[in-house]
C-alpha cells in the first residue's frame, strides 16, 4: 500500500490561497505595517535643512550636503541634496514630499529626536508665547567658586529665528548657546560651546510674561574638571547686545556702586555658602574622600 503524502505547500498553503482578500484585509487592518514613506510638507524640510547647517556649519548646496550626509551616516552621500533639496527647489512651502522614513529617522536622530514624527511635531508646535516673552538681551551673574567674593557678568541674549529659540552667552573667551524649554514653571537650557564646554541652567519663571530679573541655577565643570554648581541670575537690559561686556566685580565694587540693582546683587551674592556647590577633593574614589580634612 503506498501512503500518499502531502507538500509543504498543501499542509501549510498561502494565506492567499485560503483567503483571497488577505492581503488587503491586513493592510487595512494593519496599516502601519508596511509603512516606510511618509509626507512631509516642504516649509518643513526647508526648516530642517537649515538646521542641519546651523549644526554643521556647512552651507546648503551639493557638497555641504554631501558632507552634512556623511556626518549623519546611515543615508546615502546624495539623499539630502537629490532625495530632498533639488525636489522641492521649486515647490510651493505647503506642498508635500514623500519620503522614506527610515532615512528621515536618522536625520531626525542626528538633530536630537527619536524619530523623524517627533521632528515634524516640533515644527508643528506654534511658538510657545511665554518663551517668546523672554526675548532680548541680559546680563547674566554668578558668584566665583571661591572665597574671594568676585561676581562675574556675561552678556545673554535670547533670539528667535524661523520659530526656534536660542539663548546665546558670551563668555571672555568662548561663546556658549542653547536651545531653551520651559517646562513647569522653569527655563531650562543646556549651554554648550564649540570647544564642548557646557553648563546646564535651571532659572524659575513662572507663567510670569517679560521678567526683568530671573533667579536660577547652574551646574557644570570647573578649569580644573570638578563638578561645580550654584545660584545665577538674568537682569534684562535695554542696551544692544553688541554693547554688552564681560566684567567681573567684587562684592564691595557692587555694594558701592550707587546703583540699587547692583547693590542688591552684592547682598544676594554675599554669603559663599548660599552661592556656591563643590564636592571634596577626589583622591581614592572611596569612602574616605567624603571626610572633609
Amino acid at each position: 500500500m503506498q501512503r500518499c503524502r502531502a507538500s509543504p505547500s498543501q499542509l501549510n498553503p498561502h494565506p492567499s490561497l485560503v483567503f483571497p482578500n488577505f492581503s488587503r484585509v491586513f493592510l487595512k487592518c494593519f496599516p502601519f505595517a508596511y509603512l516606510v514613506r511618509m509626507k512631509v510638507k516642504v516649509r518643513h524640510l526647508h526648516r530642517m535643512l537649515s538646521q542641519l547647517s546651523e549644526k554643521t556649519g556647512e552651507t546648503i548646496d551639493r557638497s555641504g550636503l554631501r558632507n552634512i550626509a556623511t556626518e549623519i551616516g546611515g543615508i546615502g552621500e546624495d539623499y539630502l541634496y537629490k532625495k530632498i533639496f533639488y525636489e522641492i527647489r521649486n515647490l510651493d512651502e505647503e506642498a508635500d514630499l514623500s519620503l522614506r522614513d527610515a532615512q528621515l529617522n536618522s536625520v531626525a536622530r542626528f538633530l536630537g529626536f527619536p524619530h523623524a514624527t517627533a521632528l515634524i511635531a516640533s515644527y508643528e508646535r506654534p511658538a510657545d508665547e511665554q518663551l517668546r516673552s523672554l526675548k532680548g538681551d541680559y546680563y547674566l551673574y554668578v558668584r566665583q567658586n571661591s572665597g574671594r567674593g568676585l561676581v562675574f557678568q556675561s552678556p545673554v541674549s535670547i533670539v528667535e529665528n524661523d520659530g526656534r529659540f536660542t539663548v546665546r552667552m558670551k563668555g571672555p573667551s568662548l561663546t556658549y548657546e542653547g536651545e531653551p524649554e520651559i517646562r513647569q514653571g522653569c527655563l531650562f537650557v543646556l549651554l554648550t560651546s564649540t570647544e564642548y564646554k557646557s553648563f546646564y541652567h535651571v532659572y524659575k519663571v513662572g507663567t510670569r510674561r517679560s521678567p526683568q530679573v530671573i533667579q536660577g541655577v547652574f551646574s557644570g565643570v570647573s578649569t580644573a574638571f570638578d563638578p561645580i554648581g550654584g545660584r545665577s541670575v538674568l537682569v534684562r537690559v535695554a542696551t544692544s547686545d553688541a554693547l554688552l561686556e564681560n566684567r567681573a566685580f567684587s562684592l564691595d565694587e557692587l555694594e558701592h556702586s550707587g546703583e540699587d540693582q547692583k547693590q542688591k546683587l552684592a547682598q544676594y551674592f554675599r554669603e559663599y555658602a548660599k552661592n556656591n556647590l563643590s564636592i571634596n577633593r577626589v583622591v581614592s574614589f572611596g569612602a574616605d574622600d567624603l571626610i572633609e580634612e
